[in-house]
């Protein structure tokens, strides 16, 4: 089994829900869950969850809030022990959903991990070379990206594109990333123009040297390719749609455990459908029962 690292943010989200249909401009009310959160840390919980020989190299700031997070990380059992305590406060997240669970608006405030320097990560250089599999996310500052593939092209380097903001900074790396994760419109970011057609458009990208690329519309089809060849295949519906936190990081779970156990590309895809599908079940970022057991091998 590969050992994985994932290196990435940590944040505590705050997530509000209308009690009715929001209005704009106005006071609404409703109800606050209070999560840890963070790409990073959703995948590496998922695949921790699922049994994956996982590690986790994050970032954790000063404040009550960091309390609240290892707190969190300690029950769950994660290995995250070389993680780097910063002088700043932690990373926040806030989302309104409409009832119904969709996603209205989002903001998130991780100007702590621009603050991290690639001195910071070099220092954890003979760490990071134990593992065979290094997972990423455009979060991370550029100076630190910079580093990363620098010193570990040889690995197998799987990335999130997270944003339309951020994603960009994975393009000159383009070539070194053997499995991008992106929505549509990160995808457009990336290719600088508009994508009406997503299948020319990972043909597109896997022309400018990406390996393998996984494209998601919300409850559109997911598009990926292998080699040369593009396939589509549909979402699964949720049998009670809750919430789309952590959704996306929950596809690329199920896709890198797939990988790194060795199946097809096809089942890997089937995987993290199947794990996006029980998190929107849940409040939470992670669905916190999952096993490999439950799973459709």
């Amino acid at each position: 089994m590969a050992k994985i690292l994932v290196i990435g943010s940590v944040n505590v989200d705050f997530i509000g829900i209308g009690n009715e249909a929001l209005k704009l401009h106005d006071s609404n009310i409703g109800h606050f869950d209070m999560h840890v959160g963070g790409v990073g840390k959703n995948i590496a919980e998922n695949l921790y969850r699922l049994q994956s020989d996982v590690s986790f190299l994050t970032f954790i700031g000063n404040d009550y809030l960091a309390d609240f997070v290892c707190n969190y990380l300690n029950r769950l059992g994660i290995d995250y022990q070389k993680s780097i305590h910063m002088n700043q406060h932690s990373g926040t997240y806030l989302a309104i959903h409409e009832p119904d669970g969709s996603l209205t608006i989002g903001i998130n405030d991780l100007q702590s991990l621009e603050a991290i320097e690639p001195a910071i990560v070099a220092s954890q250089s003979d760490y990071i070379d134990e593992f065979d599999t290094i997972v990423m996310e455009a979060n991370l500052p550029i100076p630190v990206l910079d580093e990363l593939f620098s010193r570990y092209h040889n690995k197998t380097i799987i990335v999130d594109g997270v944003s339309q903001t951020k994603v960009i900074r994975f393009k000159k790396y383009l070539s070194q990333i053997n499995i991008l994760k992106v929505n549509r419109s990160e995808l457009t970011t990336l290719l600088g123009h508009q994508v009406d057609d997503v299948i020319t458009g990972v043909k597109e990208i896997i022309g400018n040297g990406l390996k393998q690329v996984v494209v998601t519309e919300g409850k559109g089809p997911i598009t990926f390719n292998i080699d040369n060849a593009i396939f589509q295949t549909s979402v699964i519906t949720p049998k009670h749609y809750v919430s789309s936190v952590g959704c996306g990081d929950a596809l690329l779970s199920g896709v890198i455990y797939g990988i790194t156990t060795g199946v097809s590309m096809f089942q890997a895809i089937e995987y993290g459908k199947q794990i996006a599908a029980l998190t929107m079940e849940v409040k939470s970022p992670c669905y916190q029962l999952l096993t490999n057991a439950l799973l459709n091998h």
